[in-house]
């Protein structure tokens, strides 16, 4: 599969609906977002940023806790990689195409606290529960 091949446009639309809804204290309704977003991972496939054929790690928080970005199609990928460089965290990183379970280990690892969404934008962390 291409980078251009991958649009999750529907994903992205339930990550804005999922943020209003948190917006407007609506949690039964963030929970049955988020339940549509658990069937929708499972099918689908995301541009998962790699460095090494390891995921890029990004500390976030204390104790060296983490979260991995993922991007839900090609334009995303590239304003993230845009979003990168001004922070000087893109050398050495490429690209592959892969559901997000593909690196599994990662949910044993108590550090790590999730896939961060489309980092540039509309930026969502994806917590574990959900893969």
């Amino acid at each position: 599969m291409k980078l251009e091949e991958i649009k999750n446009t529907e994903f992205k639309n339930m990550i804005n609906l999922a943020y209003m809804q948190g917006e407007n204290k609506n949690q039964e309704a963030v929970l049955k977002i988020e339940e549509d977003m658990k069937e929708y991972i499972k099918d689908n496939e995301f541009i998962i940023s790699v460095e090494n054929n390891e995921p890029v790690k990004i500390p976030y928080g204390n104790d060296d806790e983490y979260i991995v970005p993922v991007f839900s199609d090609e334009r995303e990928y590239i304003l993230g990689m845009q979003y990168f460089s001004l922070n000087v965290m893109d050398e050495n990183k490429d690209y592959i195409i892969e559901k997000l379970d593909y690196f599994k280990k990662l949910e044993d690892d108590p550090k790590f606290l999730g896939y961060l969404v489309n980092i540039s934008s509309v930026s969502y962390i994806l917590n574990t529960s959900l893969l």
